[in-house]
């Protein structure tokens, strides 16, 4: 069974994260904020469009928000280096990491 107050938690501590209000949250989430607090304060579980929605507003997982833990967390350093790159540098990036896989068979 969720435990949707650690669900709750989980969503505010990302909503802080983000500097957000939880009328701006709930605006970006096309919910109302009253339904906002309520699932942040664990009175009220949501359907999975609203989990997925408010999953990609605060840029998390649904896994996440869900259990507290996501198989993506190991790569949080990886993907923040890689979102300033150019796509010809990620491509650079990209066969570096083939070609040292390679020599380590």
């Amino acid at each position: 069974m969720m435990d949707q107050k650690k669900i709750g938690v989980r969503v505010q501590e990302h909503r802080k994260k983000q500097h957000m209000t939880v009328e701006q949250l709930a605006e970006r989430a096309n919910i109302s904020p009253e339904f906002l607090r309520a699932i942040e304060s664990g009175q009220k579980g949501m359907s999975l469009t609203t989990l997925s929605s408010l999953a990609v507003t605060l840029q998390t997982s649904t896994d996440y928000l869900l259990f507290g833990s996501s198989s993506e967390e190991k790569y949080t350093v990886i993907i923040q280096v890689l979102q300033s790159c150019s796509n010809e540098r990620i491509q650079d990036i990209a066969l570096l990491v083939k070609n040292i896989l390679e020599l380590r068979k």
